[in-house]
């Protein structure tokens, strides 16, 4: 009985507080997702490859090609077969010449047949596509944009589109045909890509998008990755030295003690095992590009009488941590040259240093938003969340530097700090966040900023990014559809993100349901935007978004609308799983089927969400861990995990 009572009384407050969210504007306004708009090339004359299942053409890589460009080779004949029934060989540049070739890779066919190619300025990961007379040339700077340069061929040129590791779409035609005039050449933007989302931690998936980190099979050219994991001072300092030299660890203030939370970086000791333990990272872990040295995950640096010096000569602990890091790169750089140590920009490290230190030309600072709004561009909202210096290992320890709702414009001091970091360090990477860790499924309407952060960073010479996502689970909250765009931008920044959405969603949910898909994350982002809401990604259940009576039922129809669309059970399936997000976030706000006020059908109703929660393999609900197996239907999903 009490539990119904407490029920009833967050329901009211709930309401109360989000009343005037509520009397917003409930129409959608036009939405700029970001973006150039792509728009479909002209094309007078056209060069068949293969018609009624029949072609002339075969498929040239080099006699000693690289393992990558034999894959790239290979590639481009399954797909093309998977397109027109037609199986072309597949031959070396030793073989004679004929009339007609697709020429993958570097051959000795280039420069004789009017191939002019800049490899150097291409780089590793660049490509040039070129029709010279009846030849095709796919070839990269280096392997890896070889592979890259067929698979965008496939995708712009043929229709192919691989929108998740488990779902491709491959147009079948009759004759395959392309531009008689085709010559385009690309190369990133970004010299590091990577973003974690759980359905897409594939290999190969990673590679037809682009993406350069989690590759490492020698025929994909491997990829750039590190010899350790992040947070690292603890692993690279370890506890167990604690006993020996309690002068390795951070001294606070306000206990008057050494604690384990992070490492005294003035302490020479510290260096020389930091040293020698990132040098052992490297040596295990052969064609790393790189090796982390970061400070782990708390706020409790070092206030001993040295590193508070060190912070009043460098600017604060972040030029303190240059100081320690860079020692660590002079050390490493003549046995591993090509390789850099990271580091972060995190929480109290976040501000640049004073300009007596700057990072060596072998450092990569890696800048964090976790404190910042992602609903509105981290360049615009300086709305941020968590303090920092308060711990990150402890939900309870979350606050507000302001409430969430509606706020007045506040200059972005994250934006600022990329501007800084920009001016004093060669090698700015960026670690962005795209989903909301207390409650994985809960809405998170943040398509609209994708792109112009994006963008942002590659106007202020970021060299890398990496975004977060939900890496631990299946995901119920568009997952994949954000994993795909946020792919597309990590290789062209400026890419149509719009466009990138509708074609995502008719080829993953289908043509009949992606309208009444398209209406809702259109609908939910332009609350978004009209009510002022900011997003983080510590955000409780009972935050965000508010939606009255009409308006859930406007969002149902659209779901039971899409569900009665779906062309296949896979797609049926799939917008099930994706309307998980809108039914947990109905229940963390006590609302419609999960109200307090419907006794007889409340529990019934959580007892199936979280059914169907387990059977669309969705296996953890939050970061603190996995679903439960005994979960308490009186309570709200945010209960629901161990």
């Amino acid at each position: 009985m009490i539990q119904k009572i407490v029920a009833v009384i967050v329901f009211l407050s709930q309401v109360l507080t989000s009343f005037t969210l509520s009397v917003q504007n409930p129409q959608v306004n036009d939405i700029d997702y970001g973006g150039i708009p792509s728009v479909e090339p002209a094309v007078t004359e056209w060069l068949t490859l293969a018609g009624d299942g029949q072609s002339d053409y075969v498929i040239l890589k080099g006699a000693d090609c690289s393992p990558a460009e034999a894959t790239a080779a290979a590639e481009l004949q399954k797909y093309i077969y998977a397109i027109s029934g037609h199986e072309f060989e597949i031959t070396q540049d030793t073989a004679r010449v004929r009339d007609r070739e697709i020429l993958v890779g570097q051959t000795n066919r280039e420069t004789q047949f009017g191939f002019d190619i800049d490899r150097k300025a291409l780089g590793e990961e660049g490509f040039k596509i070129k029709v010279c007379g009846e030849k095709l040339f796919i070839a990269g700077g280096g392997p890896r944009g070889t592979l890259y340069g067929v698979y965008d061929f496939l995708e712009q040129c043929l229709g192919c589109r691989w929108y998740t590791p488990e779902v491709e779409v491959i147009p079948e035609a009759a004759t395959v045909k392309i531009d008689a005039a085709l010559d385009y050449s690309e190369k990133p933007v970004f010299e590091y890509r990577y973003q974690d989302w759980n359905c897409t931690l594939d290999e190969a998936w990673r590679v037809k998008q682009k993406m350069n980190e989690g590759v490492y099979s020698p025929e994909y050219a491997g990829g750039v990755f590190y010899a350790n994991g992040c947070h690292s001072m603890g692993s690279l300092v370890p506890e167990s030295l604690f006993e020996e030299h309690p002068e390795y660890f951070s001294y606070r203030e306000d206990k008057d003690e050494r604690t384990l939370d992070q490492r005294c970086l003035t302490n020479p000791g510290v260096l020389a095992v930091t040293i020698e333990s990132a040098r052992a990272a490297l040596l295990a872990s052969p064609g790393a590009r790189m090796v982390s040295v970061t400070q782990n995950d708390n706020g409790n640096y070092c206030q001993c009488k040295n590193c508070k010096a060190s912070d009043a000569l460098y600017g604060g602990p972040s030029g303190t941590n240059i100081w320690f890091v860079n020692q660590v790169a002079d050390a490493l750089k003549e046995e591993f040259p090509g390789v850099n140590v990271d580091t972060f920009a995190y929480q109290y490290t976040r501000k640049p240093p004073a300009e007596s230190i700057v990072p060596r030309e072998n450092v990569v600072v890696r800048l964090c938003s976790i404190e910042c709004c992602f609903s509105h561009p981290l360049e615009e909202c300086g709305h941020l969340r968590i303090k920092s210096e308060n711990r990150l290992s402890e939900f309870p320890f979350i606050e507000l530097d302001s409430p969430s709702g509606r706020f007045e414009p506040v200059e972005s001091s994250f934006a600022n700090d990329v501007k800084g970091w920009s001016a004093i360090c060669e090698n700015l990477y960026i670690w962005d966040y795209t989903t909301n860790f207390l409650m994985y499924l809960n809405l998170y309407p943040n398509f609209q900023v994708l792109s112009p952060n994006m963008r942002f960073f590659a106007a202020n010479n970021v060299k890398g990014v990496f975004e977060e996502g939900n890496a631990a689970s299946k995901s119920g909250e568009f997952g994949e559809l954000r994993a795909y765009i946020l792919a597309k931008l990590l290789w062209d920044p400026d890419c149509d993100v719009e466009a990138l959405m509708d074609d995502f969603l008719k080829g993953y949910y289908g043509e009949a349901s992606a309208p009444y898909i398209k209406e809702y994350i259109d609908f939910i982002t332009s609350k978004t935007l009209n009510t002022g809401q900011h997003l983080y990604i510590f955000q409780w259940q009972n935050e965000g978004l508010y939606f009255t009576p009409a308006e859930r039922k406007r969002i149902d129809a659209l779901w039971d609308a899409a569900e009665q669309n779906a062309g296949s059970e896979r797609q049926l399936n799939d917008i099930k799983r994706s309307r998980l997000s809108f039914r947990l976030y109905k229940s963390c706000q006590l609302m419609d089927e999960f109200s307090p006020m419907r006794l007889l059908t409340r529990v019934k109703e959580n007892e199936k969400l979280y059914n169907d929660i387990v059977a669309a393999g969705i296996t953890d609900l939050t970061l603190s861990g996995p679903i439960t197996s005994e979960p308490n239907f009186w309570l709200t999903p945010v209960d629901w995990s161990d």
